[in-house]
């Protein structure tokens, strides 16, 4: 392992068995709350801390969130002068800071001698009314090693100077402070500008998978894991209170998917907010969104029949998901094409949920807004405002007519019908060989089958549309009544 690596290595990458051995050794005596303390953790942390089986194990996950590496850990340690649970990190730092334990323990063992040297001759000493006066000479603090050339800046000097109880506080950041207004997940682990930088080769265009109104997505790579970065940036023109509003839809992602993980929902491995713009991590989908592969964006080979269905059923299962994973349903918002995305084997995942909502319990709720986007929203919604889990459902009809004919869900350049769900409202069963996407191979019955079905999703009344949990069993328990006659 070489020195430039050492003194990179964060706290998450300690191998599991040294990481047991430290807590180990730091549970006893309860030399873990001190840590606590050092870290600059607020006193009420460290307390709720000791109810927990292994206290040093969650104190180092929570200060891990804030990306510190081990050297930092190894001079808090020499602070605290615990040179046993230094000696268990000292494989993982460079030799250039052992000097901290090896003179640490030369000093504790002098001070030791000293200790004893000086309770020899108290024995000697007789009991005597003067002894009880006696002043004892003024000692020399001994003066902790002040290190020249860190890589860290910050860990440069280690001076004894008590610190504030306060927690880590997070770094600068440029987006007026926004993404702070509200608590984040301290599950999440909080990624530097500077290293996504370095991922991203200077966000080299090369490396753009997509843009949108909320920025730029880039592919990146993000301690040696392929990523989506998604930057937000703020467009010329915008006002303060638009990207306050695209800071706090991030937020709510944020919050959703760091909460609601699943198979089939984009999963969301850190968050930026320290540098010149706000950045998303997501896992990387190589087979990019649904909406691309339907429509060739990248010359891309056509999705068979089979692979279809099975995004439908995926789709299916994770909005199934989300509308009954708690008390109350929470609602995506803007389901579509664009918005499902596929990894190498093609399993799809639902991601940006910066519309998702907390729906109610039953039935539905008035909002104030309208969100979404058009081609995919009932127009019961646009007109009375109310909210259920039924405008995912009937999104999820368009996204079936879509992977059934190959068609967009808007296309200005149709005579007739723009909206995908007029043309579908006028098809009739021997329009089969025209609407049909042919490239995928469907036979006659699965294709009706998933018109029948996006029909029934997309109805025009919000109470005859099914819930998803319906629609995810019926597209399960079809599926074998299909693959043999599409294959």
């Amino acid at each position: 392992m070489n020195d430039n690596h050492n003194a990179q290595i964060y706290i998450y990458e300690i191998p599991y068995f040294i990481r047991m051995e430290l807590c180990r050794i730091l549970n006893e005596n309860d030399k873990w709350e001190e840590l606590g303390i050092g870290m600059q953790f607020k006193f009420k942390v460290v307390n709720e801390l000791r109810k927990e089986r292994n206290p040093t194990d969650e104190l180092l996950t929570k200060w891990s969130q804030y990306n510190h590496k081990i050297l930092e850990l190894f001079i808090l340690l020499s602070r605290m002068q615990h040179y046993q649970a230094m000696n268990i990190l000292r494989p993982l730092v460079d030799p250039k800071y052992h000097l901290l334990i090896d003179k640490g323990e030369g000093n504790l063992r002098k001070r030791g001698k000293e200790k004893l040297h000086k309770k020899s001759k108290e024995k000697d000493m007789s009991i005597d009314t003067k002894n009880f006066n006696h002043v004892s000479p003024t000692q020399n603090i001994v003066q902790k090693v002040v290190l020249k050339n860190s890589e860290d800046e910050e860990w440069r000097k280690i001076i004894n100077q008590p610190k504030k109880f306060m927690s880590p506080p997070l770094p600068q950041s440029y987006s007026n402070n926004l993404l702070h207004e509200s608590p984040i997940d301290n599950n999440l682990p909080l990624a530097m500008f500077d290293e996504l930088a370095i991922g991203t080769n200077n966000w080299n265009k090369m490396n753009i998978l997509g843009k949108g109104g909320f920025g730029t997505v880039y592919r990146g790579v993000w301690k040696n894991t392929d990523v989506a970065i998604k930057k937000i940036e703020r467009r010329s023109g915008k006002s303060d209170e638009s990207y306050a509003t695209q800071l706090q839809q991030s937020l709510r992602e944020i919050r959703i998917l760091n909460s609601h993980p699943h198979d089939n929902i984009l999963a969301l491995y850190a968050y930026s907010v320290n540098g010149e713009a706000p950045c998303l991590l997501y896992q990387l989908m190589p087979n990019g969104s649904l909406e691309d592969r339907l429509l060739h964006k990248h010359k891309t080979e056509p999705l068979s029949c089979e692979q279809r269905y099975n995004i439908a059923i995926g789709t299916a299962r994770g909005l199934q998901y989300l509308h009954t994973i708690g008390g109350k349903p929470l609602i995506h918002g803007d389901i579509k094409s664009a918005n499902i995305l596929l990894d190498k084997h093609f399993e799809p995942k639902i991601g940006d949920f910066g519309l998702a909502r907390e729906g109610p319990e039953e039935s539905s709720m008035k909002v104030s807004k309208i969100f979404g986007t058009r081609p995919y929203l009932p127009e019961d919604f646009i007109s009375s405002r109310n909210l259920s889990t039924k405008i995912d459902t009937y999104s999820f009809g368009i996204v079936i007519f879509e992977l059934a004919t190959g068609l967009p869900a808007y296309d200005h350049n149709r005579s007739e019908c723009k909206f995908l769900k007029e043309l579908m409202d006028k098809w009739e069963d021997e329009e089969y060989d025209i609407l049909v996407d042919k490239k995928a191979g469907f036979n006659q019955s699965t294709f009706i089958y998933l018109i029948t079905l996006g029909k029934w999703c997309a109805n025009k009344l919000a109470q005859n549309r099914p819930e998803m949990e319906q629609v995810y069993k019926n597209l399960s328990d079809s599926r074998n009544r299909f693959f043999i006659l599409s294959t």
